[in-house]
């Protein structure tokens, strides 16, 4: 049991803030990011025992993370009523008064939801081969995904989301 809660521990200090910024990139509020960390964290802890060391720590934790945000939309999805010309959490109402990186994400969550994940791993710079690997998906397929989804993230910049 000693064992298990230093390995938890390195691994929710090593990890949090990634996971974190992951969770973000789904849900534009820090509050939900928050809970989602928790969420996925709580999955770590209940796994850890049947962890096999198959892959790395990270990537077992990229895929719980990555899981449980697509969980959550989902289920928002099915709970949700979006209208027309409603605000993006913490966006301005005056043009042209939001801060770049609330642009990017805007623009991130209008991508597909296994998008959403590529793109928020490669933002944390995890190596494509460790993408593929949490996605089931070659690195070549990857590297393929990645370049669509620039090109789409521009489009949808100068847009002006």
């Amino acid at each position: 049991m000693k064992d298990r809660q230093k390995i938890f521990d390195r691994l929710f200090t090593q990890y949090h803030q990634r996971v974190f910024r992951l969770c973000y990139s789904y849900t534009r509020s820090e509050v939900s990011a928050e809970d989602l960390v928790q969420e996925c964290f709580s999955r770590v802890w209940s796994h850890l025992p049947e962890f096999e060391h198959r892959s790395d720590y990270s990537t077992w934790i990229y895929r719980i993370a990555a899981n449980t945000c697509l969980m959550q939309l989902r289920k928002e999805k099915n709970n949700l009523v979006e209208y027309p010309g409603q605000l993006a959490e913490g966006a301005s109402e005056e043009p042209g008064t939001e801060q770049s990186p609330e642009k990017l994400y805007g623009a991130i969550g209008q991508l597909a939801e296994i998008d959403r994940v590529i793109i928020s791993m490669v933002l944390e710079d995890i190596p494509q081969r460790e993408i593929g690997e949490v996605l089931g998906i070659t690195e070549n397929h990857v590297n393929v995904k990645v370049h669509r989804i620039k090109r789409q993230l521009k489009e949808l910049l100068l847009k002006g989301c």
